[in-house]
């Protein structure tokens, strides 16, 4: 890219992107989707009581999302590979603590340190990089998703497989410790060493031509992207779109099972939001090619919302219930696999390339509150005895958004 200078990027790109795909799998697999899978195991050997897992399970949570402006920190300073090294580390250590684990203290202080690392090996640098060297960034970045969606259908599978044959859980954070060792090495390798979007003071000025000079005007600053309401907009899509799916994570099957579902029908319901999430990232990579974010923003919250009615109104095993549940798992798979997308590109296309570090970790951050929803979630199940309300909340939540976006504009930027 013109905006990166030739000696930071690495010699072979794919390779660069393969060790970002692997690291992304292997953080989703070792962190959110496993640990819940893990959990009940840790509690019944380690004789906690529940507050004090759901305690590391939310710190986990928390750290990522507080830890989001720090991989922009990092990557401005000691570059990407270096940003990448000191995740690697944490993610290693985060994972010994977990498969050492005797003391409450030593749990916590691994999910702090998988939270963080997962910030920093994830999302901010990867889509930092791959847009950065890839001309067709939709693609790239539809795959790079569903690499991390895969992790997390991967996780439990892995943990089951590894419990199956040690008869405990202590192999598998073990298995995580050296596997994240090796990938993040990986990582560190091939990912450039330097992503600024200035030459070095060293380079020799580049003589530019009057279009040049009037195109470098009309960049955005983050303080100037900050104080327009389209950056806001996206946020707030991208922020309900975590909202909506960790609440309906956390409470769709005993919603189902208060209803006469079946508990393993509903627990397969999310399994199958899962892998349509996955899929549809990589057809919405190569989809963003030809069709604008701004559409695949409104689509993905529109299917978002039909798939919660679904939820909402689903009850019973006969076809009408089951119905429903298939078209929560369909626009809610739909909807996550293309928002992380569109929410990128739109921020790209947007605000250009110069603030996209910052601005997509503020995104990041700002997303955090989502955290709050299952706790809203669950006062309002002891409130009014069913969960209708969260959900009904979180679609009309997600409509006032579908509205904003349709109705928003690429953002004119006045130099003056």
């Amino acid at each position: 890219m013109s905006d990166t200078p030739q000696r930071s990027v690495p010699a072979n790109p794919w390779l660069s992107f393969a060790a970002l795909c692997l690291l992304f799998f292997l953080v989703s697999a070792g962190a959110f989707s496993s640990l819940g899978v893990v959990l009940p195991a840790m509690v019944a050997e380690l004789k906690w009581n529940w507050t004090e897992a759901g305690m590391g399970y939310s710190l986990l949570g928390v750290a990522c999302g507080l830890a989001s402006l720090l991989p922009a920190i990092l990557i401005r300073r000691i570059g990407v590979s270096g940003t990448m090294g000191v995740g690697t580390l944490m993610l290693v250590a985060g994972f010994g603590l977990l498969a050492t684990a005797h003391a409450i203290w030593q749990y916590l202080g691994g999910t702090l340190l998988i939270g963080t690392a997962f910030a920093l090996t994830t999302t901010v640098p990867g889509t930092h990089v791959l847009t950065g060297l890839f001309q067709r960034q939709s693609t790239v970045l539809g795959v790079y998703f569903t690499c991390g969606s895969l992790g997390g259908v991967a996780g439990p599978l892995f943990y089951v497989a590894i419990h199956s044959v040690t008869d405990g859980w202590r192999a598998y954070w073990w298995a995580l410790m050296g596997a994240a060792a090796l990938v993040g090495l990986f990582a560190v390798l091939t990912t450039p060493g330097r992503r600024r979007d200035e030459p070095d003071m060293a380079d020799p000025p580049e003589q530019v031509g009057p279009a040049e000079m009037l195109a470098e005007l009309k960049d955005w600053t983050v303080r100037r992207a900050l104080a327009t309401p389209q950056f806001y907009v996206i946020v707030g899509a991208y922020t309900m779109y975590l909202l909506i799916n960790t609440t309906a994570h956390g409470f769709a099957v005993e919603h189902l099972t208060e209803r006469g579902v079946d508990a393993k029908a509903a627990a397969g319901m999310l399994s199958l939001q899962a892998l349509i999430g996955a899929v549809v990232s990589i057809v919405g990579g190569v989809v963003g090619e030809k069709v604008s974010s701004k559409s695949l923003m409104v689509f993905a919250l529109l299917s978002i919302i039909l798939g919660m009615e679904g939820l909402t109104l689903a009850r019973g095993m006969d076809l009408p219930g089951l119905v429903l549940m298939g078209g929560y798992a369909l626009g809610v798979g739909i909807g996550v696999g293309l928002m992380h997308i569109a929410s990128t590109l739109l921020l790209l296309q947007y605000f250009g390339r110069r603030p996209n570090l910052e601005l997509y970790s503020i995104m990041c951050l700002i997303s955090t509150s989502a955290a709050l929803g299952p706790a809203f979630g669950g006062w309002m199940r002891d409130r009014f005895g069913d969960f209708v309300l969260t959900f009904e909340g979180c679609t009309v939540a997600a409509l006032a958004l579908l509205v904003a976006m349709a109705f928003i504009k690429r953002p004119v930027h006045d130099p003056e």
